[in-house]
């Protein structure tokens, strides 16, 4: 196990790539520092005025959101920045944040934008969350489907040819096909979510119909309907604490006055859902690196703190698994506690993590030291 030499970026990270000991997502952020964006504004700006005005008074792009901090970023950009009429596309959740809830209202309060929310079958939401999360360890299987899948079929429905998108994760913080592009239209490869829709359907776990909605368009299809999806991040610098600073001018919240999350060291970085936020604990046990190292990482990279500084920080809270969360999980999907930690236990990686006499896993490896 390997970490990156500039942040706290271990080489687990699936299908993560290290060039003379730094991360992808290091390097991807100190490009920045490099990259005319002058020059890709000048590119934004001549494909806005492509689309502009193309149906009237009626939409003109569609933007890919969540109601989050970098939501509220790309709507700012594209409506008040590039002067565009965008309708926002969302996909439901299980249970949603009250926070979660008011900063969705808010983002079509402050920019005057039309949203439509596509809201999942909760039965088969509840099935299927169960099913992928014993089998496969993605309990937000389904959901991240949906989030690839539905901004695309809306898209293509509504006749309207711009999607905007946030950014690259592959690019901006390493994984499969990591390479800086400004198009989108591959992004449901990106490998974040794997093909499982006939396995089910073969089992008899679920029926084609429902669960057709969740299949991606192909590229055919997306072609064929003349879409062009785009990164935003490729053509406007993108920090994820800068969009939050941005996000809390027009009137975004954190989740501070609602929850206080044991294992993250912030709050306003994917908070419209409790129990959402197993799978990104899984990074954990599968991976050794959770919430806490995502977000340090960032700070790091950005100047705000240093790799010595959050050792400890990444140590007391990446393990931490926030009770609030296991509740409104065991709540939806119905399992009993012992059942959810013995699920649990199956997704420790044994090279990473030895459990003892009592059931309780301990870490093999010490924060930031490769070995």
């Amino acid at each position: 196990m390997k970490y990156c030499t500039k942040c706290l970026m271990p080489n687990t990270r699936p299908n993560s790539k290290f060039y003379d000991g730094i991360c992808q997502g290091c390097i991807a952020f100190e490009k920045q520092r490099t990259t005319n964006w002058s020059q890709r504004l000048e590119e934004l700006k001549k494909l806005c005025e492509k689309y502009r005005g193309c149906n009237g008074n009626g939409y003109d792009c569609a933007i890919a959101i969540s109601g989050g901090k970098d939501s509220h970023f790309q709507v700012y950009y594209m409506k008040e920045i590039m002067k565009m009429n965008p309708i926002l596309l969302a996909v439901g959740n299980f249970d949603n944040t009250e926070t979660g809830n008011q900063n969705l209202d808010n983002i079509s309060d402050a920019f005057g934008c039309d949203i439509i929310v596509h809201q999942p079958n909760k039965n088969l939401t509840r099935r299927l969350t169960k099913i992928t999360f014993e089998r496969i360890g993605q309990p937000t299987w389904y959901l991240d489907q949906l989030i690839y899948a539905i901004p695309v079929k809306l898209t293509i429905k509504l006749k309207l040819n711009l999607l905007v998108y946030g950014e690259n994760i592959s690019y901006s913080y390493g994984g499969h096909d990591a390479k800086e592009t400004p198009s989108a239209m591959e992004q449901p490869m990106n490998k974040v979510v794997r093909p499982l829709h006939d396995q089910l359907i073969d089992e008899k776990l679920v029926s084609s119909q429902e669960i057709e909605s969740s299949r991606f368009s192909t590229l055919d299809e997306c072609k064929n309907a003349n879409l062009e999806p785009i990164y935003l991040s490729y053509f406007v610098p993108w920090d994820t604490v800068h969009n939050y600073h941005v996000a809390k001018r027009y009137g975004f919240k954190s989740l501070t006055h609602e929850h206080k999350r044991e294992g993250t060291i912030e709050d306003y970085n994917s908070i419209d859902n409790l129990g959402y936020l197993v799978n990104q604990y899984l990074k954990y046990p599968k991976f050794a690196h959770g919430s806490a190292t995502e977000m340090a990482c960032r700070w790091i990279r950005s100047g705000l703190k240093t790799r010595d500084e959050m050792i400890p920080v990444v140590e007391e809270k990446d393990s931490k698994l926030d009770q609030g969360i296991v509740e409104k999980f065991c709540e939806f999907t119905r399992m009993s506690k012992r059942e959810f930690f013995e699920t649990l236990d199956k997704w420790y990686n044994p090279e990473l993590f030895e459990q003892d006499s009592d059931g309780i896993w301990h870490p093999k490896f010490k924060v930031g030291i490769s070995s």
